[in-house]
């Protein structure tokens, strides 16, 4: 059976997207599990560290949530399960820290310092038991 290269290139078309909407475990955690003690000051050189800005571009907006991976993991497990069955929503506020671009200097991207952290609702997007995308949170009602 012979496979067309066009066929081959057209499925290599089609399956790109998806990879780029899809993040990992270690990506989630990287981008949004907070250092300990951790303050908003520490925004510019943990985004920095970690290198979270791609390509040279300030990413406009991140949030480190300040908690160990098991409680945010657990959220996986017995946050309130949404409609899509992959979204969950924590049963518990947890202290965030929102970091907002401010001003670029010398090929270095400033975040604004948050005072301190916000206790809110978060939002994960789950895969396999555990988080790979945080979605928008809210105050707990």
């Amino acid at each position: 059976m012979k496979i067309h290269q066009s066929t081959v290139i057209l499925l290599l078309v089609i399956c790109a997207p998806l990879s780029t909407y899809s993040q990992t475990y270690e990506a989630f955690k990287n981008k949004h599990v907070g250092p300990d003690k951790m303050t908003g000051k520490d925004c510019t050189a943990v985004i920095e560290n970690r290198r979270i800005n791609e390509n040279r571009k300030c990413k406009p907006f991140n949030t480190f949530i300040m908690a160990t991976e098991d409680e945010i993991k657990a959220v996986c497990k017995t946050g309130k399960k949404q409609e899509d069955g992959k979204t969950f929503i924590s049963n518990t506020e947890f202290d965030v820290i929102g970091c907002t671009f401010d001003i670029k200097e010398d090929d270095t991207c400033k975040y604004k310092d948050d005072v301190e952290p916000k206790k809110i609702q978060i939002t994960l997007t789950c895969e396999n038991g555990l988080p790979v995308h945080y979605g928008k949170s809210k105050k707990a009602v």
